[in-house]
């Protein structure tokens, strides 16, 4: 067997300070505004809410090609639509034909 190892080194510390009242509102966090989680149930204002959700603090940037990509969506709804009633008219036209055909028959049958 072997003998003992070598002890750990000594960690160096420096000697503990008094912490002072301006160290601790230095190191104070400021208690976290959510909109989810509100443990003690305080109403939060909502110029607070906002702040802390960050929402209010960047610019909204719409793309110049976002008016031309909604005007072809529209575009191209519309011409379903015409396509969808076109199909429905035709079904219609179709269905009416062939019924009046059923009805010549049965009257030559009669």
């Amino acid at each position: 067997p072997r003998g003992p190892p070598s002890p750990p080194v000594p960690v160096m510390h420096s000697p503990p300070k008094k912490v002072t009242q301006k160290d601790m509102l230095d190191w104070k966090i400021p208690p976290c505004v959510s909109n989810w989680k509100n443990a003690k149930g305080y109403t939060i204002p909502l110029d607070k809410r906002l702040a802390a959700d960050g929402r209010g603090h960047s610019q909204v940037v719409i793309n110049d090609k976002f008016a031309q990509f909604a005007e072809s969506l529209v575009i191209a709804q519309e011409v379903a639509r015409e396509g969808i009633t076109a199909r429905i008219k035709e079904k219609e036209r179709q269905q009416r034909m062939d019924k009046d055909k059923k009805d010549d028959e049965l009257r030559q049958l009669a």
